[in-house]
């Protein structure tokens, strides 16, 4: 027999929907956990329109006390482009990652990370670094198109000077919406992982509403990400903490056992 405490996903489906590059890990460990993912990407990472302000910035980056670094994708960006100009961050520069992923994709450019706030959350930076940010310090900010503004004004009302800078920009990507909604009105997927507000918006403007999503439950990776999906209407069955992908899938397996409890 399968024991099923090893395989706690077991008959259930998983809407992944981020983008198909970065689908891979998350995908493996929901099937790992007897799960099937059922990959529908909505967003595509994509360069920004310029390069200018990042390279001239990278140009300059003894100027910076502070280097923040909000995503993994911004850390792989940002390395590439590093690397391009054949320059390494500068020992008097402290660079600071959200979360672990964005650590881990840092150090693997041998980028080294000198903070990691204790939450996964952008918001978290103007807590972690109270004391250490001196009136004047200039401050590099490199982050996606979409990421939520306030962390730079929250920086800046903190005596920091802040360069706040896209690495990268998120672009809506299509599928076959028609047949994903159908497969949702049907029952066929019993969890929807939103990992950022841009995947909220993306999939609910190609289904055309909340309806679209039938019994189908809604995992989100943090609160941000949950405050989005409540504002388009949605129920939020399940919330990750900590907030990464394994975070996600570790709230997705919570709920489902305590649904199965419930029947």
């Amino acid at each position: 027999m399968v024991d099923r405490t090893a395989v706690p996903l077991r008959g259930r489906r998983i809407l992944v929907l981020r983008a198909g590059e970065q689908a891979g890990r998350f995908v493996r460990s929901i099937e790992e956990l007897g799960g099937e993912a059922v990959v529908y990407p909505v967003i595509q990472i994509v360069d920004p329109l310029d390069w200018g302000p990042l390279d001239e910035a990278i140009a300059h980056l003894e100027r910076y006390r502070w280097l923040v670094i909000t995503s993994a994708n911004g850390a792989v960006r940002f390395a590439a482009r590093l690397a391009r100009a054949g320059r390494r961050v500068p020992e008097t520069t402290r660079v600071v990652a959200v979360g672990a992923a964005t650590a881990a994709a840092l150090e693997a450019a041998s980028i080294r990370v000198d903070r990691m706030p204790q939450r996964f959350v952008g918001r978290a930076i103007p807590e972690a670094l109270a004391g250490d940010l001196g009136p004047g310090d200039r401050v590099l900010l490199a982050r996606g198109d979409l990421a939520n503004p306030a962390l730079a004004a929250e920086l800046a009302a903190m005596g920091a000077v802040v360069d706040d800078l896209v690495a990268y920009r998120n672009v809506p990507a299509g599928g076959d919406a028609a047949g994903l909604r159908a497969r949702l009105q049907a029952g066929e997927i019993d969890y929807v992982a939103f990992t950022s507000g841009s995947t909220v918006h993306n999939l609910m403007d190609q289904l055309g509403g909340p309806a679209a999503l039938g019994r189908a439950r809604v995992a989100c990776i943090g609160p941000e990400t949950a405050a989005v999906a409540r504002s388009r209407g949605l129920p939020v069955h399940c919330e990750a903490e900590p907030h990464t992908l394994e975070g996600l899938l570790r709230a997705i397996v919570h709920d489902a056992e305590k649904e199965a409890g419930a029947r």
